[in-house]
């Protein structure tokens, strides 16, 4: 019997994507504070926790769009809770054992 499981790009990439860059935007916004902090340029501050909460939007986004591309993919694929049966598969091995077995026996 085969299992099905959702592996692989599919569709929806492209969203996880775009969030993944945005996540990277805004870690890179937080260093660049960061490294302004550490030389003293205490103007950039005030900029810390807009930049900190970008993060933490962007990164929620990410988790939320890689759920939702892979609930899609599951979908896809007629995965119901974590994996699904090849059915054609089954049908198939099912058959080849009964020949065997006819074979066996000899008729």
């Amino acid at each position: 019997m085969t299992l099905i499981r959702v592996d692989g790009a599919g569709p929806g990439d492209e969203c996880v994507e775009l969030a993944e860059e945005q996540l990277i935007e805004a870690l890179r916004a937080v260093a660049a504070i960061s490294e302004k902090i550490r030389k003293q340029e205490l103007d950039a501050l005030p900029d810390m926790p807009k930049a900190a909460a970008g993060v933490t939007a962007a990164t929620r986004q990410l988790l939320a769009e890689r759920t939702r591309v892979y609930e899609q993919q599951k979908r896809h694929s007629g995965i119901v809770h974590d994996f699904a049966i090849d059915f054609d598969g089954a049908r198939a091995e099912i058959g080849r054992r009964l020949a065997r077995l006819r074979a066996a026996r000899g008729g």
